[in-house]
């Protein structure tokens, strides 16, 4: 399906992360150019075993809690199709 007709929803928070991405539920994940380096290892340890799934790093923690409206900085965000 296309971005432009299947509307995603984005959850913030690593222990949503990995639910959702092995129940293969998750579509893109949005990790923090400026996360944790042993986090941000971890994330892509999990992400490794499903290469369908697209790993986007340009953005900031600030930026990525502005995406998913929530108002502390977050460093992982998972895009769900609905």
């Amino acid at each position: 399906m296309s971005d432009s007709t299947c509307p995603r929803r984005r959850i913030a928070g690593y222990n949503q992360f990995v639910k959702l991405l092995r129940r293969g539920k998750a579509v893109k994940v949005y990790l923090a150019s400026d996360a944790d380096v042993f986090f941000s290892e971890g994330v892509k340890r999990e992400l490794a075993a499903r290469p369908e799934v697209v790993l986007d790093t340009a953005h900031t923690c600030d930026d990525l809690a502005a995406m998913a409206g929530v108002e502390v900085p977050t460093a992982v965000i998972t895009e769900t199709e609905e």
